[in-house]
């Protein structure tokens, strides 16, 4: 059996995108739509959210972080996925991981929280990043999972669009 090593865990088979999307039967939303080929049960977790200094508390997960927190909410896909009870035992983000973050966020990822207009003190205009993005969701620009994290690309660690290194990270939105 080939497996290949990705995220810190042994995937079998070479199927390194199957533990987030699948060829056939995705899962769908609650419209029936299906969500990129999605392969996981979408948590039904409440979370609790990040607030900033400026007392700006982040919205329930919506969008990319909804599929995002269906692993790393620590319950409902930890270690497994496939709509057909597929389990891959060698296939965990394990209590305790960086990874699982489980439903309290308060701590450290901001999202859900609707990023400022260009014109507010302390932030950059979107239009100004090379490497992180803001997400639009529901007509509203938001700071979620993927404004941070690229799940295609983990050539900065961590699977960053930008690197930690002098907070470049956070100095992409914040002026300091």
């Amino acid at each position: 059996m080939n497996t290949v090593d990705v995220w810190g865990v042994v995937i079998p088979q070479n199927r390194v995108c199957l533990p987030c999307h699948t060829p056939h039967n995705a899962r769908a939303n609650d419209k029936g739509e299906s969500i990129v080929l999605w392969n996981h049960a979408i948590t039904e977790q409440t979370f609790e959210m990040y607030e900033t200094a400026a007392g700006h508390k982040g919205t329930q997960p919506e969008g990319p972080s909804k599929l995002c927190l269906s692993c790393h909410d620590g319950a409902t896909a930890v270690d497994s996925f496939g709509n057909n009870g597929d389990t891959f035992n060698d296939v965990k983000i394990a209590p305790g991981r960086p990874s699982n973050l489980g439903t309290d966020l308060r701590n450290d990822h901001p999202i859900g929280i609707q990023y400022p207009p260009p014109d507010l003190t302390g932030y950059h205009d979107k239009s100004t990043f090379s490497g992180v993005k803001v997400v639009e969701v529901n007509g509203t620009d938001r700071v979620e999972c993927t404004s941070c994290h690229d799940p295609h690309d983990n050539s900065l660690g961590m699977f960053l669009r930008q690197t930690l290194d002098g907070s470049a990270l956070c100095l992409e939105c914040h002026d300091e």
